[in-house]
C-alpha cells in the first residue's frame, strides 16, 4: 500500500458536499475489513494530523465480523468533536468483496477536494496530510505520495526497500507534469504500516 494524496474531480468527489454545504479540504479514504487490532491506533493518528484545514474520513465496511463497526462508531464521535467530518457505510454480505471494490465505495460516498488513502493497519505521521496537501495544490495533476516506515521493521524489508528508494524522476510521468516542474527537495513525511 502505498501512501497518496489526489485531487478528486472527475467524478471522485464532483459537487457533493459535506455537512452545512461546506466541501472538506482533504478526505481520507478507509476501507474496513475486520480490523479491530489495528483500527484505534490508525484513527488517533487522523485525530493527531497537524492540517489546519477541513477533514472528512470516509470509511466503508466489507462484511466485518469482528468488532470494527463499534469501533469506528467511537472513534465517529471523538473524530466530529475534533471538527472532522465522518461518513461510514458498509454492508453486511456473507462475503467481502475486497479492498478495490470498499475503496472504490469510500470514494464514492466522500466529498473531499482531495483524497488521501489509508489502510486500516497503517499510522499516518502528524505531518502526513499537511505537507501532501501542500505539495498537491501546488501541483494539482498529481498523486502525491510519501516514503513508509514498517513494524516491525523486517517485514516486507524489499518493498520498504524499494518504495523509499523511488526518485522524482521516478515518479513524474510526462502526463503529470511538464520536466521543468520537477519537485525537487518536495517534503517526505512516513507513514508507519503494521504488517
Amino acid at each position: 500500500p502505498w501512501a497518496a494524496l489526489a485531487g478528486a474531480g472527475g467524478g471522485y468527489g464532483g459537487s457533493k458536499s459535506g455537512s452545512g454545504g461546506r466541501r472538506p479540504a482533504v478526505t481520507v479514504i478507509l476501507p474496513v475489513y475486520n480490523a479491530e487490532c489495528w483500527l484505534d491506533e490508525c484513527l488517533k493518528s487522523l485525530q493527531e494530523q497537524d492540517f489546519q484545514g477541513s477533514m472528512e474520513l470516509s470509511v466503508f465496511n466489507d462484511a466485518s465480523t469482528d468488532n470494527s463497526i463499534n469501533i469506528i462508531e467511537k472513534w465517529r464521535v471523538l473524530l466530529e468533536a475534533v471538527g472532522i467530518q465522518v461518513c461510514v457505510g458498509g454492508h453486511c454480505s456473507p462475503q467481502p468483496r475486497g479492498v478495490g471494490f470498499a475503496k472504490n465505495r469510500a470514494v464514492g460516498q466522500s466529498s473531499g477536494s482531495f483524497l488521501c488513502f489509508l489502510d486500516a493497519d497503517d499510522v499516518m505521521m502528524p505531518q502526513r496530510i499537511r505537507l501532501q496537501w501542500e505539495v498537491a495544490t501546488q501541483h494539482p495533476k498529481c498523486i502525491v505520495g510519501c516514503q513508509v516506515r514498517r513494524e516491525p521493521e523486517e517485514a516486507t524489508e524489499r518493498y520498504t526497500r524499494w518504495i523509499n528508494s523511488l526518485t522524482n524522476e521516478q515518479l513524474v510521468t510526462q502526463d503529470s507534469l511538464a520536466p521543468e516542474e520537477s519537485l525537487p527537495g518536495m517534503a517526505q513525511p512516513t507513514q508507519t504500516e503494521d504488517v
